[in-house]
Protein backbone atom coordinates (compact mmCIF):
# COMPACT_ATOMS: atom_id res chain seq x y z
CA UNK A 1 0.00 0.00 0.00
CA UNK A 2 0.77 3.69 -0.69
CA UNK A 3 1.07 6.39 1.64
CA UNK A 4 1.18 10.32 0.17
CA UNK A 5 2.29 13.21 2.53
CA UNK A 6 2.16 16.52 1.15
CA UNK A 7 3.27 19.70 2.36
CA UNK A 8 4.89 22.88 0.97
CA UNK A 9 7.10 23.27 4.04
CA UNK A 10 9.57 20.39 3.39
CA UNK A 11 10.52 19.79 7.43
CA UNK A 12 6.62 19.01 7.57
CA UNK A 13 6.80 16.45 5.08
CA UNK A 14 9.97 14.80 6.56
CA UNK A 15 8.08 14.79 10.13
CA UNK A 16 5.12 12.93 9.13
CA UNK A 17 7.20 10.65 7.19
CA UNK A 18 8.84 9.49 10.36
CA UNK A 19 6.10 9.99 12.83
CA UNK A 20 5.26 6.20 12.96
CA UNK A 21 6.48 3.14 11.25
CA UNK A 22 4.45 2.58 8.03
CA UNK A 23 5.14 -1.02 7.49
CA UNK A 24 3.49 -1.51 10.69
CA UNK A 25 0.38 -0.36 9.01
CA UNK A 26 0.97 -2.19 5.92
CA UNK A 27 2.29 0.66 3.51
CA UNK A 28 5.40 -0.60 1.96
CA UNK A 29 5.55 2.54 -0.13
CA UNK A 30 6.09 6.11 1.55
CA UNK A 31 6.06 9.06 -1.63
CA UNK A 32 6.26 12.83 -0.61
CA UNK A 33 5.63 15.93 -2.21
CA UNK A 34 6.34 19.97 -1.26
CA UNK A 35 3.27 21.58 -3.37
CA UNK A 36 0.17 20.45 -3.93
CA UNK A 37 0.53 20.21 -7.87
CA UNK A 38 2.89 17.60 -7.35
CA UNK A 39 0.88 15.91 -5.57
CA UNK A 40 -2.03 16.01 -8.08
CA UNK A 41 0.31 14.10 -10.35
CA UNK A 42 1.26 11.32 -8.30
CA UNK A 43 -2.13 10.59 -6.82
CA UNK A 44 -3.20 10.04 -10.51
CA UNK A 45 -0.27 7.78 -11.39
CA UNK A 46 -0.08 6.09 -8.36
CA UNK A 47 -3.38 6.10 -6.45
CA UNK A 48 -2.19 6.15 -3.25
CA UNK A 49 -4.42 4.42 -0.20
CA UNK A 50 -3.87 7.44 2.06
CA UNK A 51 -3.33 11.15 1.97
CA UNK A 52 -1.53 13.38 4.44
CA UNK A 53 -1.81 17.03 3.35
CA UNK A 54 -1.61 20.48 4.48
CA UNK A 55 -4.83 22.03 3.56
CA UNK A 56 -3.56 25.84 2.72
CA UNK A 57 -0.60 25.70 0.18
CA UNK A 58 -0.45 27.60 -3.29
CA UNK A 59 -2.24 27.40 -6.15
CA UNK A 60 -2.86 23.35 -4.98
CA UNK A 61 -4.71 23.26 -1.82
CA UNK A 62 -5.28 19.97 0.52
CA UNK A 63 -8.82 20.92 -0.51
CA UNK A 64 -8.49 20.70 -4.31
CA UNK A 65 -6.20 17.51 -4.00
CA UNK A 66 -9.61 16.73 -1.88
CA UNK A 67 -11.92 17.42 -4.26
CA UNK A 68 -9.95 15.73 -6.91
CA UNK A 69 -9.94 12.26 -5.55
CA UNK A 70 -13.52 12.64 -5.09
CA UNK A 71 -14.34 14.06 -8.61
CA UNK A 72 -12.26 10.71 -10.01
CA UNK A 73 -13.60 8.47 -7.92
CA UNK A 74 -10.07 6.89 -6.10
CA UNK A 75 -10.39 5.15 -3.07
CA UNK A 76 -7.91 7.12 -0.98
CA UNK A 77 -8.67 8.07 2.04
CA UNK A 78 -7.58 11.70 3.52
CA UNK A 79 -6.46 12.87 6.22
CA UNK A 80 -6.05 16.90 6.70
CA UNK A 81 -3.63 19.16 8.60
CA UNK A 82 -4.52 22.48 9.17
CA UNK A 83 -3.51 25.71 11.06
CA UNK A 84 -5.47 26.73 14.36
CA UNK A 85 -6.64 29.15 12.40
CA UNK A 86 -8.06 27.18 9.20
CA UNK A 87 -9.84 24.92 11.53
CA UNK A 88 -13.41 26.08 10.31
CA UNK A 89 -11.86 26.03 6.89
CA UNK A 90 -10.80 22.27 7.44
CA UNK A 91 -14.47 21.00 8.33
CA UNK A 92 -15.70 22.00 5.16
CA UNK A 93 -12.93 19.33 3.41
CA UNK A 94 -15.16 16.37 5.10
CA UNK A 95 -17.78 17.54 2.34
CA UNK A 96 -15.39 16.25 -0.05
CA UNK A 97 -14.91 12.72 1.38
CA UNK A 98 -11.82 13.54 4.12
CA UNK A 99 -11.71 11.26 6.58
CA UNK A 100 -10.55 12.98 10.00
CA UNK A 101 -8.32 16.32 10.02
CA UNK A 102 -5.80 17.40 12.79
CA UNK A 103 -4.76 21.01 13.34
CA UNK A 104 -1.27 21.83 13.88
CA UNK A 105 1.08 21.10 15.32
CA UNK A 106 0.93 17.69 14.95
CA UNK A 107 1.83 15.53 18.24
CA UNK A 108 2.83 11.73 17.38
CA UNK A 109 0.08 10.74 19.84
CA UNK A 110 -2.78 12.81 18.42
CA UNK A 111 -1.51 11.57 14.95
CA UNK A 112 -1.70 7.59 15.64
CA UNK A 113 -5.23 8.20 16.95
CA UNK A 114 -6.21 9.80 13.89
CA UNK A 115 -4.67 7.18 11.85
CA UNK A 116 -5.85 4.43 13.19
CA UNK A 117 -9.04 5.73 14.05
CA UNK A 118 -8.87 6.54 9.54
CA UNK A 119 -7.98 2.81 9.41
CA UNK A 120 -10.31 1.38 11.76
CA UNK A 121 -13.02 2.90 8.93
CA UNK A 122 -12.00 0.82 6.97
CA UNK A 123 -12.09 -2.20 8.44
CA UNK A 124 -15.52 -1.79 9.44
CA UNK A 125 -16.14 -1.49 5.40
CA UNK A 126 -14.16 -4.83 5.00
CA UNK A 127 -15.89 -6.62 7.60
CA UNK A 128 -19.18 -5.79 6.07
CA UNK A 129 -17.90 -7.66 3.17
CA UNK A 130 -16.27 -10.55 5.37
CA UNK A 131 -19.87 -11.51 6.81
CA UNK A 132 -21.47 -11.05 3.55
CA UNK A 133 -18.70 -13.43 1.68
CA UNK A 134 -19.24 -16.11 4.90
CA UNK A 135 -15.51 -15.24 6.20
CA UNK A 136 -15.11 -15.30 9.83
CA UNK A 137 -15.43 -12.25 11.04
CA UNK A 138 -14.22 -11.86 14.79
CA UNK A 139 -10.33 -11.08 14.92
CA UNK A 140 -9.21 -14.48 15.99
CA UNK A 141 -10.97 -16.48 13.61
CA UNK A 142 -9.69 -14.62 10.55
CA UNK A 143 -6.12 -15.27 12.01
CA UNK A 144 -6.45 -18.78 12.69
CA UNK A 145 -8.21 -18.96 8.98
CA UNK A 146 -5.00 -17.11 7.62
CA UNK A 147 -2.44 -19.19 9.72
CA UNK A 148 -4.51 -22.44 7.77
CA UNK A 149 -4.06 -20.59 4.25
CA UNK A 150 -0.43 -19.52 4.76
CA UNK A 151 0.36 -22.62 6.08
CA UNK A 152 -1.12 -24.20 2.52
CA UNK A 153 0.30 -21.98 0.72
CA UNK A 154 3.37 -21.38 1.76
CA UNK A 155 5.33 -21.43 -1.52
CA UNK A 156 3.58 -19.31 -3.21
CA UNK A 157 4.11 -15.65 -3.10
CA UNK A 158 1.88 -14.09 -0.08
CA UNK A 159 1.79 -10.65 0.22
CA UNK A 160 -0.04 -8.18 3.11
CA UNK A 161 -2.53 -7.09 -0.06
CA UNK A 162 -2.80 -10.74 -1.15
CA UNK A 163 -3.80 -12.22 2.10
CA UNK A 164 -5.85 -9.47 3.15
CA UNK A 165 -7.92 -10.01 -0.22
CA UNK A 166 -8.50 -13.12 0.91
CA UNK A 167 -9.65 -12.34 4.33
CA UNK A 168 -11.48 -9.44 2.99
CA UNK A 169 -9.48 -7.36 5.42
CA UNK A 170 -7.81 -3.91 4.97
CA UNK A 171 -3.57 -5.07 5.23
CA UNK A 172 -3.08 -2.14 7.34
CA UNK A 173 -5.47 -3.52 9.65
CA UNK A 174 -4.55 -7.00 9.10
CA UNK A 175 -1.00 -6.25 9.43
CA UNK A 176 -2.27 -4.62 13.35
CA UNK A 177 -4.31 -7.93 14.37
CA UNK A 178 -2.19 -10.21 13.36
CA UNK A 179 1.03 -8.77 15.07
CA UNK A 180 -1.18 -8.44 18.26
CA UNK A 181 -2.76 -11.90 18.09
CA UNK A 182 0.59 -13.94 16.22
CA UNK A 183 3.04 -12.49 18.70
CA UNK A 184 5.55 -11.57 15.46
CA UNK A 185 4.35 -9.83 12.15
CA UNK A 186 3.17 -11.05 9.00
CA UNK A 187 6.83 -11.69 6.88
CA UNK A 188 8.41 -13.25 10.07
CA UNK A 189 5.72 -15.94 10.81
CA UNK A 190 5.43 -16.50 6.75
CA UNK A 191 9.73 -17.09 7.04
CA UNK A 192 9.17 -19.27 10.18
CA UNK A 193 6.46 -21.45 8.64
CA UNK A 194 9.08 -21.80 5.42
CA UNK A 195 11.75 -22.81 7.62
CA UNK A 196 9.73 -25.43 9.30
CA UNK A 197 8.69 -27.09 6.44
CA UNK A 198 12.58 -26.88 4.73
CA UNK A 199 13.77 -28.67 7.70
CA UNK A 200 11.06 -31.74 7.30
CA UNK A 201 11.74 -31.93 3.89
CA UNK A 202 15.82 -32.01 4.62
CA UNK A 203 15.26 -34.74 7.27
CA UNK A 204 12.79 -36.75 5.61
CA UNK A 205 13.52 -36.52 1.86
CA UNK A 206 16.05 -36.99 -0.32
CA UNK A 207 15.49 -33.66 -1.73
CA UNK A 208 18.85 -31.76 -3.29
CA UNK A 209 19.00 -28.52 -0.75
CA UNK A 210 18.17 -26.13 -3.81
CA UNK A 211 14.73 -28.04 -4.49
CA UNK A 212 13.58 -27.94 -1.20
CA UNK A 213 14.73 -24.05 -1.39
CA UNK A 214 12.45 -23.84 -4.11
CA UNK A 215 9.52 -26.25 -2.77
CA UNK A 216 9.02 -23.83 0.03
CA UNK A 217 8.85 -20.66 -1.42
CA UNK A 218 12.57 -19.27 -2.59
CA UNK A 219 14.96 -18.48 -5.29
CA UNK A 220 18.29 -17.54 -4.27
CA UNK A 221 20.26 -20.19 -2.03
CA UNK A 222 22.54 -17.50 -0.11
CA UNK A 223 18.81 -16.08 1.26
CA UNK A 224 17.65 -19.50 1.62
CA UNK A 225 20.68 -20.51 3.77
CA UNK A 226 20.92 -17.09 5.59
CA UNK A 227 17.27 -17.46 7.29
CA UNK A 228 17.58 -21.20 8.16
CA UNK A 229 20.96 -21.03 9.75
CA UNK A 230 19.26 -18.02 12.23
CA UNK A 231 16.43 -20.11 12.75
CA UNK A 232 18.16 -23.81 13.53
CA UNK A 233 22.18 -22.64 14.21
CA UNK A 234 23.33 -24.25 11.04
CA UNK A 235 23.09 -24.12 7.52
CA UNK A 236 21.01 -26.52 5.39
CA UNK A 237 23.42 -29.24 4.73
CA UNK A 238 24.82 -29.34 8.43
CA UNK A 239 21.42 -29.99 9.59
CA UNK A 240 20.06 -32.51 7.27
CA UNK A 241 23.45 -34.58 8.67
CA UNK A 242 22.95 -33.56 12.06
CA UNK A 243 19.15 -35.86 11.80
CA UNK A 244 21.43 -38.55 9.35
CA UNK A 245 23.72 -39.45 12.20
CA UNK A 246 21.74 -39.45 15.51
Amino acid sequence: MTVLIVDDESYMVTYIAGLVDWNLYGFDRVLTANGGSLARDLIRDHKPELLVTDIRMPKVSGLDLSRYIEENGFHTKVIILSGYSDFEYAKQALHYGVSDYLVKPVLRRDFVETLERVLQKYFEQEAAAAQRSGRPKDREGVIAYLQSYIGENYAKDLSLEMLGEVAHLHPAYLSKIFKEIVGVNFSGYITDVRMQKAAKLLEETEYKVQEVMIQVGYQKSQHFAKLFKEKYGVTPKEYRQSKRQA
